[in-house]
């Protein structure tokens, strides 16, 4: 008899729980959403700097008339194009794996965009880190001084990321901005890296 009502009140509490189990089914699933999608298409004959040019100064570069080394790729998103209004383009310059202050570079507002930009004006602005206590004046890689080679080695590289505008008002934030000493204000995470950003090496 005590067997019996054991199981009956196993079977009463089992009934008990169907309500909150339907209730639960209820709740909504979480909302999700596709954005666009960029993978920078390189051009293969533009697909890097050459070093020793880039190198130059452009007193040097304006004397002898040699053109300056080209980088080119196309931007063509993916999934959720209609819903796009603007990718921002942004530059910032990689030494040691690391990145320092992001610049922009252009906004494109139709697609496929081409952007084609040469070493010189690849460098332009930009610096290898970011002001500290230590170093308040960083050097910038552009040469200042007549004369006087860009300060880029062998290796390093421009990296071209990318934000996106809505076209009902929202950013899209791919490379959140870093604020740590000395990069603050780089990019960081997953989109700085091929192939989601763009990255233009100086190599021989």
């Amino acid at each position: 008899m005590k067997k019996y009502f054991t199981q009956v009140l196993l079977l009463v509490m089992a009934v008990a729980t169907f309500p909150a189990c339907r209730e639960a089914s209820r709740i909504p699933e979480p909302a999700t959403e596709s954005i666009p999608l960029i993978i920078p298409e390189i051009n293969p004959q533009k697909s890097y700097f050459d070093y020793p040019s880039a190198r130059n100064s452009i007193t040097t570069q304006t004397t002898t008339g040699t053109p300056r080394p080209v980088f080119e790729f196309v931007v063509n998103p993916s999934q959720g194009y209609s819903e796009l209004q603007t990718v921002e383009v942004y530059k910032s310059f990689r030494r040691n794996n690391i990145l320092g202050p992001r610049v922009k570079v252009t906004d494109l507002t139709s697609f496929p965009a081409t952007v084609t930009i040469n070493s010189q004006d690849a460098i332009k602005d930009l610096y290898p880190n970011s002001p500290t206590t230590a170093n308040p004046a960083p050097t910038p890689v552009l040469a200042t001084s007549p004369g006087a080679r860009n300060n880029m080695l062998n290796g390093e590289a421009v990296v071209f990321t990318f934000e996106y505008i809505m076209k009902d008002g929202r950013r899209i934030t791919l490379t959140p901005l870093s604020t740590t000493a000395g990069t603050v204000g780089a990019p960081i995470g997953t989109f700085i890296n091929a192939p989601y950003a763009a990255v233009a090496e100086f190599r021989i």
